[in-house]
């Protein structure tokens, strides 16, 4: 009989599968090395684990639930602008060219910019599988095979996540929630700040803030699914520890092979893992699978090394030099969480395993914004996928149930509503507004089309930051720049 276990083993493979791919880059012995870590980490997710009364892992795999979720996330996706059959957000300008440019090209790929050499150098986690597919069958198989890959892992993760929670009622405030995005544009709008109209029709309602931006489920799916994806299976096993079904050697290795699909959003993992080795480092530290785990996943540092290729040329500075800093914060906090107060406010309904995640993660919301990195403060947008996801789940599991408290119940029923704005808006906007085709154009060509400022800071490094004992870069021919229209039939 199969069981739920084998999402969790199946999700695991296409997590690891990326870097798998991506070892061949690699001189021999980090590609072997990594190669090892994969099968390594694979192997050990496969093995024996503590299993508790209440594993949920051990029910019986309903597929016509599982189905349901991979076709609910196909919609999600293909509303999102996956294979261009609606409109694509601004960010898949960037996307396509990614996509394109490891299909045309292969991996590594570099690029000529004002007499100096550029590497790609991103989270490839997303784009190794589908770009494999498109060097045998061309660009748009690469764009399907992007589209089921995302599917799959975002449909596992919600029948995950439907099996600890309850059920479709639940799933239906995970996908629908946000902040109260929209009344902080209105009272931006009403204080004279009128000119944000036309850029949240262009960049959506989460854009409210002029610092800061913590997304909505949809947003995050339409806009960022290479940082969602990890982060809402992060997520998914963080939640899945709190039932004792997975152990800290799984979390482990996964985080490992997700950091090449965002390292951002597997930033969480951090605190949490010291706070269970700090509360349970006698199962922690004593386990033999901690400690095979530790070794699986110090394999992956070949990924580690090259992420980080010149990371001081990423944007980053202080958040707190900016002007009424602290007004600012207070602001986003108010409109983006209030549902910290009112899960508060029920604390003695939260499931006790729950409530040091839920603490622990609602610190990260409150503490990202005093922090800044990447173009667009890429750490908090990020960074906050894993947390909100988890509090999200917190706040649908108890919202449905409070019928002896009508007022927080009409409250948390107020929120969910409020807070889909932003997504009932994506949806709008992807249904009304006229898709455009695929681009083929290169990293540089889109880039250029963009903003005329060059290559995306956070997607390239010089080639000279590359260590010889990495990649071998000598013999590979620069993508040259083609002044060409990369979105002929698109329309602002």
């Amino acid at each position: 009989m199969i069981r739920d276990r084998a999402v969790v083993a199946v999700v695991s493979l296409m997590v690891l599968l990326p870097s798998f791919l991506f070892a061949p880059v690699l001189r021999a012995f980090p590609a072997a090395l990594l190669m090892a870590g994969c099968c390594g980490a694979f192997w050990l997710v496969l093995g024996p684990k503590p299993v508790s009364d209440d594993d949920v892992l051990r029910r019986p795999l309903r597929v016509r639930q599982l189905s349901a979720c991979i076709g609910l996330a196909f919609v999600i996706f293909l509303l999102g602008g996956e294979t261009h059959l609606f409109y694509a957000t601004e960010d898949w300008s960037i996307r396509d060219a990614v996509l394109a440019d490891l299909v045309s090209h292969g991996n590594p790929v570099l690029y000529d910019w004002n007499g100096a050499t550029y590497l790609l150098r991103a989270p490839l986690g997303m784009y190794m599988v589908p770009a494999f597919v498109g060097r045998g069958l061309g660009l748009f198989a690469a764009h399907v095979a992007l589209l089921g890959q995302n599917a799959t892992l975002l449909g596992a993760t919600l029948y995950l996540l439907m099996s600890l929670g309850r059920g479709w009622a639940h799933l239906a405030i995970l996908i629908a929630f946000g902040g109260l995005s929209i009344v902080g544009a209105l009272l931006l709008s009403t204080a004279g700040q009128d000119h944000y109209w036309p850029h949240l029709q262009r960049w959506g309602m989460d854009t409210w803030h002029p610092f800061y931006q913590y997304s909505s489920s949809i947003v995050q799916f339409f806009w960022v699914p290479n940082h969602a994806l990890p982060g809402w299976w992060l997520a998914t096993l963080l939640l899945l520890n709190t039932r004792s079904t997975v152990d800290v050697a799984t979390i482990g290795v996964s985080v490992a092979a997700l950091a090449f699909w965002s390292p951002l959003a597997v930033l969480p993992f951090i605190p949490w893992l010291v706070f269970v080795v700090a509360t349970q480092w006698r199962e922690v530290l004593f386990a033999r699978r901690t400690w095979v785990g530790f070794i699986i996943a110090a394999a992956f540092l070949p990924i580690v090394a090259y992420l980080l290729l010149a990371p001081a040329t990423i944007a980053h500075d202080s958040p707190l030099s900016q002007n009424n800093f602290l007004l600012w914060y207070v602001i986003f906090i108010l409109f983006q969480l209030p549902v910290l107060r009112l899960v508060g406010a029920q604390w003695s309904d939260v499931p006790r395993e729950w409530r040091a995640l839920f603490v622990i993660n609602g610190a990260i919301l409150l503490a990202l914004p005093f922090f800044k990195f990447g173009p667009n403060n890429d750490l908090v947008m990020r960074g906050s996928i894993t947390s909100l996801v988890i509090v999200a789940f917190v706040f649908g599991a108890l919202a449905p149930r409070e019928k002896g408290k009508l007022v927080v119940a009409a409250l948390a029923y107020v929120l969910i509503a409020i807070g889909s704005v932003p997504a009932m808006y994506e949806v709008y906007r992807a249904i009304v507004k006229p898709r455009y085709a695929i681009s083929r154009c290169s990293l540089q060509e889109a880039s250029l089309a963009i903003d005329k400022q060059g290559l995306p800071s956070n997607y390239i490094a010089p080639a000279t930051a590359m260590p010889n004992w990495l990649i071998d870069l000598r013999g590979i021919e620069a993508v040259g720049f083609v002044d060409r229209p990369c979105w002929p039939d698109r329309k602002q």
